[in-house]
């Protein structure tokens, strides 16, 4: 379409240009005609008034009459018409009102014809026109004398002429010369008539037979050339101009309908952007509302896409992006828009749906198109993409509605395992607007110090001695209570305030454990995205420093999903804490990928089995066949064993039959916020002998 567009306008401006070329052409052959007529009837009036003084200066001179005037034999026909009395006024040959007035075609006149012309025949004296011959009559029209072709009888003739009739009367009456136009007689001829007056009266009229066909030939050669030239020269002077004109409005053009391009469409896939998608949502809504349709937004999202960019480069991801754009395309109707919201986030707009079964089987479609294999820069990629439907006009009647509810339904299908799709629902609306509200107070909570830490004691099973304590932190809500971690803590991993959240708990804990007895340690969660957003070495030694902690006596507790987002930086960072002296301790351990090739690469020197395996303890042949592994691999790698959750004296046993190192749990003592000062003093408790 921008092709076609540019193609019509540039053809437009060339037919203009050639229009105006040709106009300026035509318009330079009518101006020079014109010209040309001028100098010649310019020439013409010039050459005969010349003439008829001569003529009359020797007519009227005193002594015989001459018969040999302008080397011509003249024939007086009545030479007393010559002769005045000495008091009367000289004869005179009038001079025309614009004689001395030039201008432009004048000037050409003096240059071309006195210069180019008077070369060829200089005894011409100043002028191209050729005589041949004149008569002189009175004012009754009775000849007075002859000279050449130009006889009585011809002028006869020629006063039968109404042209000629009207150019002798203007110069009776007028008092000035007058020249006709060209006879149109087979060759360029003209007649001058020159007035002579004796005072304010004319006396006679001399009316002269000019031949221009040599000066008319000439000039028209000349001033063909001179119009040709000078057409030629305006034809460049606004063609060039306009042709460059041409091309800055042309480049204009394309930059203009570029910006307007990529102003609605996504610069990498070309699919329309979201500025673009909102536009045609918003008409797809109305028509749906008018017709009584259904309509539905399908919000997709890439599942791992930001594995396919940290492992195979953006240039792949951004193949891949091209890939799943056509695949989308491909698989979609021709009344569906495909657009591209940012990253790995797409949009169908599906218009003319019977039933929501319509958005099933799309959605579905769109599914297994997107989650078969890719062959994309030499690599073969899999992905996945899950997708949020919103129904229009019923979930939403605006545009932003519908992909709000979209989004939240998206994210629903995130979190129902991926590679699928799911419908809004109200509840989604509602958990959202809770969830946002929890974000809010939690910053707030941050700032008026509502949160604090929990202690759980932890013990060496063998001796019974307690070993230290796993700080926890807790927050109490003004409105709904006690939050549970699990509920906030993703929310502040989510936002980035587990940055500000981590350093205050480290802080608040080292603090408190230089109260404790030096023997005792101090455990301390690290969640994986403070890994991603902060410096933890930095942290730790910041916190050492203020606090006075001792290295040893803090335990850094993470989780694999730390060790497998960038391992070798992770490394880096958990081999210089732990040459630091800080234990390392891997939490939740065989929850997650329970990689066993983690506990040769990073120092760690605790092992925590998760709590889900210590409840199934003694009633689950395979957990305790697990646990019970898990307890010799630690002994195996000299590498200490804690159990968590541990809540009856029988697990304990078994724990302890197996030679697991400690144990933490409600069977030994609850988290509470203040520290006992003695084993003795925790919930009355005492070790299993």
């Amino acid at each position: 379409m921008l092709s076609a567009d540019l193609g019509a306008r540039d053809r437009w401006v060339m037919a203009g240009l050639v229009v105006l070329g040709l106009f300026t052409l035509v318009a330079g052959v009518f101006s020079g005609r014109s010209a040309t007529n001028y100098v010649l009837a310019k020439d013409a009036h010039d050459a005969a008034v010349n003439w008829a003084g001569k003529v009359d200066n020797k007519l009227t001179a005193p002594g015989p009459v001459p018969s040999h005037v302008l080397d011509q034999n003249v024939e007086i026909f009545d030479p007393a018409k010559f002769r005045s009395d000495a008091d009367a006024p000289q004869a005179r040959v009038p001079i025309g009102a614009d004689d001395d007035d030039l201008g432009l075609l004048g000037g050409l006149d003096q240059i071309m014809m006195s210069w180019a012309i008077k070369r060829a025949d200089p005894a011409r004296d100043d002028y191209v026109s050729k005589l041949d011959g004149f008569t002189i009559v009175g004012l009754d029209r009775a000849p007075l004398a002859a000279s050449g072709n130009m006889t009585p009888a011809r002028l006869n003739d020629l006063l039968a002429r109404k042209d000629v009739e009207a150019s002798f009367n203007a110069a009776v009456r007028q008092r000035t010369v007058t020249v006709t136009s060209d006879l149109g007689n087979g060759r360029a001829s003209r007649v001058a008539f020159v007035p002579i007056l004796q005072g304010d009266k004319v006396e006679r009229v001399y009316a002269f037979d000019l031949n221009q066909s040599a000066a008319s030939f000439m000039t028209y050669v000349l001033l063909t050339v001179v119009t040709l030239t000078t057409s030629l020269l305006i034809v460049m002077g606004f063609t060039v101009p306009a042709a460059i004109a041409a091309r800055r409005i042309r480049e204009r053009w394309i930059a203009e309908d570029q910006i307007r391009y990529l102003a609605l469409h996504d610069s990498l896939t070309g699919l329309p952007n979201r500025l673009q998608l909102r536009q045609h949502l918003e008409r797809a809504i109305a028509r749906s509302r008018r017709h009584g349709q259904l309509m539905a937004v399908l919000y997709l999202d890439l599942d791992r896409f930001k594995d396919v960019n940290d492992t195979l480069g953006h240039p792949t991801g951004d193949a891949l992006l091209e890939e799943v754009a056509a695949r989308l395309r491909g698989n979609v109707r021709e009344i569906d828009l495909v657009g591209r919201l940012g990253g790995d986030e797409f949009a169908v707009v599906a218009e003319d749906l019977d039933t929501a079964d319509g958005a099933v089987r799309l959605a579905r479609r769109l599914c297994t198109a997107l989650g078969e294999l890719y062959q994309v820069n030499g690599h073969d990629v899999s992905t996945s993409a899950s997708i949020g439907i919103a129904l229009g006009p019923v979930d939403g009647n605006s545009a932003d509605t519908l992909m709000k509810e979209a989004d939240l339904a998206l994210y629903r299908a995130k979190q129902d395992g991926r590679n699928t799709f799911r419908f809004f629902e109200p509840a989604m609306d509602a958990a959202l607007q809770k969830r946002r509200q929890l974000e809010n107070d939690l910053r707030k909570s941050l700032r008026k110090n509502e949160l604090y830490l929990d202690y759980q004691p932890q013990f060496d099973l063998g001796t019974g001695k307690l070993t230290g304590y796993e700080a926890l932190v807790r927050w109490w809500h003004p409105t709904d209570g006690d939050v549970p971690p699990a509920t906030f803590l993703p929310i502040a991993e989510e936002t980035g305030l587990i940055a500000p959240l981590g350093e205050w708990i480290m802080r608040t804990a080292c603090t408190y454990a230089t109260t404790w007895q030096p023997e005792l340690t101090l455990a301390v969660n690290l969640s994986p995205a403070q890994f991603k957003t902060q410096d933890v070495e930095a942290l730790v030694k910041k916190v050492l420093a203020e606090t006075g902690l001792e290295p040893q006596r803090l335990e850094l507790e993470i989780t694999e999903a730390t060790l497998l987002q960038n391992t070798d930086t992770v490394m880096d960072t958990l081999t210089r804490l732990d040459q630091l002296g800080v234990a390392i301790a891997m939490d939740d351990f065989g929850t997650g990928y329970s990689s066993l090739s983690y506990l040769t690469r990073f120092p760690v020197k605790k092992i925590k089995i998760d709590r889900s395996f210590i409840d199934t303890l003694g009633t689950s042949p395979q957990t305790s066949a697990i646990v019970s592994s898990i307890v010799g691999l630690g002994q195996s790698l000299d590498v200490i064993i804690t159990a968590e959750g541990v809540e009856t004296e029988r697990q304990a046993e078994m724990l302890k039959q197996w030679g697991c190192d400690q144990v933490q749990g409600f069977y030994y003592g609850r988290p509470e916020p203040e520290v006992p000062e003695s084993d003795e003093a925790i919930r009355g408790r005492t070790l299993v002998a």
